[in-house]
């Protein structure tokens, strides 16, 4: 078999399977060209004799599913998906009595906010609600050779979205860094980004130092303070004893 017919065999392929994504808890519309003088039958959707037939749909479905009547005659069977889900990902197929049409849908959930927040020496980078599963990198500007490879935290929710959060130690050597979050997924992508100033970490460096520098004042008032009242106490004592002879 030559190239081109690995080709031709991979463009029709290619046509078979057409790809959809829909985003997750909203309306998506699913394709599907018909001969317009034939019935249609969708899958979880039915549609035959000028009117739905739902009688065998699926559950999961009742009540989120409809079609664009007005665009039957013009051939477009096209279905209307309310609040999808992720249990709607998958492979679909739109029977006709001449064709049978295939398309893969896939769910998508954007990566719409990040949240970078800095809690003593460490900086933590957070986003909930994604799908597919996320992935997170952080990067610095200017670049530097501090350690990045921090741990992070993926959970699961019960929506079967993902939340997903790492921290990184801020660095002493690299006081005036910019720190960069990006969290992606095969349809989205976001960075946000965080700035460590010289000027902050002194101030918190000045601070512990006046901190300190006051406790030990304050241990060493202390400590003049019982010195005194002992030698007041031990100046009493001998005055009465003397009082007494």
């Amino acid at each position: 078999m030559s190239v081109i017919d690995y080709f031709i065999i991979f463009f029709f392929f290619f046509l078979l399977f057409l790809f959809l994504t829909c985003v997750f808890r909203q309306n998506c519309t699913l394709p599907c060209n018909v001969d317009p003088s034939s019935d249609t039958i969708l899958l979880v959707h039915s549609y035959y004799e000028g009117r739905d037939q739902l009688g065998h749909q699926n559950q999961n479905f009742q009540n989120r599913t409809s079609l664009f009547l007005d665009q039957i005659s013009r051939g477009n069977a096209y279905q209307l998906l309310k609040e999808v889900n992720i249990q709607d990902e998958g492979r679909c197929k739109c029977y006709t009595s001449t064709a049978i049409n295939i398309y893969l849908t896939s769910i998508s959930t954007p990566v719409s906010d990040i949240r970078i927040h800095q809690d003593g020496n460490r900086i933590t980078c957070s986003s909930e609600g994604i799908y597919p599963q996320p992935e997170l990198t952080w990067s610095t500007e200017p670049p530097s050779n501090i350690n990045l490879d921090e741990s992070i935290r993926v959970q699961q929710t019960e929506d079967q979205l993902y939340n997903i959060s790492s921290s990184l130690k801020i660095s002493d050597e690299y006081p005036d860094l910019i720190y960069s979050c990006t969290i992606r997924t095969r349809s989205s992508n976001r960075t946000e980004t965080y700035k460590i100033t010289g000027e902050k970490t002194r101030t918190n460096l000045n601070i512990s130092l006046i901190l300190n520098e006051m406790s030990h004042l304050f241990i060493f008032c202390l400590l003049y303070y019982f010195r005194r009242l002992k030698s007041k106490k031990s100046k009493y004592g001998t005055k009465s004893a003397s009082e007494e002879k």
